[in-house]
């Protein structure tokens, strides 16, 4: 009873052993496992570019701010954490790079949230996934049993104490393994490689078939199947000579690689990786199918369509798992960097959104890992835009208004002051919009002559349209700073004509006139 109980249960390990090896054994005759599939070069380049990117891209706990945007939280322990060292023997880098591999390998990532003197979240152990049994408790909550080595009893965790990584995921629980997913197609890309291998490794040779005229003892002919390996096995030895005993012949197989399409199928069995990946087949070396303009949509694809949705794993889960307070703290991924384009374009986006007020010359400057430099962190914007509700059947012109009381001139006028004199900060920011504002009339005004002097009746038209056109545009800034714009314009168009007429009197060309044309717009404060 005793020896049928033990074969029994011998066979049963046998078979549990045959069904675990035949799940994992493809149709290709390769045996692919998480671990296994790293042989693969297309599966090594995928998790070696989805890691690496994951890992180097700044990461970081952010605080945000009562009136909006935020701020890196550097006094929070979790910042020091996740973007430096999360435990004694690990970067950040190598943390992350870990964690994600094992995301793409195994589908799940798991660490330890370990308590210590930083607080609740003190350091973060990985926990390989091959050890981890997660099960989902009655109350909704989730049980974490892992086996430790050398240890028989699982260790026991609750949903508190584990940082854990999922990828897509039937249930909720735990994420499908991509390795087994795909592993027919990571097969074939091995197996691929490996008949490339073996064929290079006998001498670039199908085979041999060494056959005799006489009948021959078993142990002769595996002799000499042993001897003809050791002369011609490897890339080296397929030139060596070799001498058969009477009444055997060489005979070679003829196997035509070109036929059986074999650089076509390795081509083809990478992309399918890259496809289960979701990896642009440049990121990985394949550019048989690339071009310049085409690796750079691509990279951009492989930011926006490969990386971002793992970063948002990764938030996702430092939010559930690791941050407390998350109405005021958040953890986010940087992909600027990767974004940011080649230098033409990286300088274009920088002027435009400098021009915008969107960022600051610092801003500009700490993006591009320069120091910032003094007055950098003023805001600048491009003038004479109004509301588009200032536009009505009434008013087409928009941002008119009632003129202010006469009286001023140009040499009197001067920003609004304060009950002490000194002017204040909105008086001094429209002061600033009334001067560019004039400094642009006046260049269309100067042109303007310039394309009419020898049509008086066109350019004494012209100048009339062109004063309504200085009174509705420098109208609203004229307030602001308590000029009486119709004073102004008048005292402005008289001293035009005056320039003009002496211009027409001394024979001086308009354009050796442009210089002062241009300077008395600068309305000096003397």
């Amino acid at each position: 009873m005793v020896e049928d109980i033990v074969e029994m249960r011998a066979g049963s390990m046998a078979r549990l052993f045959e069904e675990i090896t035949e799940t994992r054994k493809t149709v290709s005759g390769v045996y692919v496992s998480p671990e296994a599939s790293l042989s693969c070069a297309a599966v090594l380049a995928c998790v070696r570019v989805l890691s690496e990117s994951v890992a180097s891209l700044p990461f970081n706990v952010y605080r945000r701010l009562p009136g909006g945007g935020k701020e890196i939280a550097e006094d929070l322990p979790l910042q020091e954490i996740l973007a430096y060292q999360p435990n004694d023997w690990m970067s950040s880098f190598e943390w992350r790079e870990l964690m994600q591999s094992w995301l793409l390998l195994w589908g799940n990532a798991y660490s330890l949230i370990k308590p210590g003197r930083r607080g609740a979240v003190d350091q973060l152990i990985p926990l390989h996934p091959s050890r981890m049994v997660v099960e989902r408790l009655k109350n909704g909550r989730l049980r974490y049993s892992y086996s430790e080595p050398n240890q028989t009893t699982p260790t026991i965790y609750t949903q508190d104490q584990i940082f854990h990584l999922r990828f897509l995921s039937q249930d909720g629980v735990t994420g499908y393994v991509p390795t087994v997913l795909c592993r027919d197609a990571i097969g074939l890309a091995r197996a691929t490689e490996l008949h490339s291998g073996a064929y290079f490794g006998h001498g670039a040779r199908a085979g041999t078939i060494i056959e005799t005229d006489q009948p021959q003892k078993p142990e002769t002919l595996e002799r000499l199947r042993r001897t003809w390996d050791d002369m011609h096995r490897g890339p080296t030895q397929g030139s060596k000579t070799a001498v058969l005993p009477a009444g055997m012949h060489v005979k070679e197989l003829t196997q035509n690689n070109d036929t059986d399409r074999l650089l076509e199928t390795r081509r083809f069995q990478n992309e399918a990786v890259c496809m289960a990946y979701r990896v642009p087949p440049s990121m990985i070396g394949e550019m048989t199918k690339s071009s310049y303009n085409s690796v750079e949509q691509q990279s951009l694809d492989f930011v926006t369509f490969s990386l971002i949705p793992h970063l948002r794993r990764w938030e996702g889960a430092c939010r559930r798992d690791l941050v407390v307070d998350d109405k005021q703290y958040f953890c986010a991924y940087d992909v600027n960097a990767l974004m940011a384009g080649d230098y033409a374009a990286r300088s274009t986006y920088f002027k435009e959104m400098n021009l915008l007020g969107v960022l600051s010359i610092n801003e500009i400057r700490s993006r591009e890992g320069l120091n910032p430099i003094d007055d950098g962190d003023k805001r600048f914007i491009q003038l004479n835009m109004q509301l588009l509700g200032a536009f009505t059947e009434a008013n087409p012109a928009g941002g008119q208004a009632p003129a202010a009381p006469s009286g001023a001139t140009i040499a009197e006028s001067q920003p609004a002051a304060t009950a002490e004199g000194a002017p204040t900060e909105s008086a001094r920011s429209a002061e600033v919009l009334f001067r560019q504002t004039l400094r642009k009339l006046s260049a269309i005004e100067f042109n303007g002559i310039i394309e009419r002097r020898t049509k008086p009746a066109k350019l004494k038209a012209w100048l009339e349209g062109h004063e309504e056109r200085m009174k509705t545009e420098l109208l609203d800034a004229a307030i602001a700073t308590g000029r009486d714009i119709t004073a102004f314009i008048a005292d402005w168009t008289k001293a035009s004509r005056e320039m003009l007429l002496d211009c027409h009197r001394s024979g001086v060309p308009y354009e050796e006139a442009e210089e002062s044309w241009m300077k008395r717009a600068n309305l000096s404060d003397d």
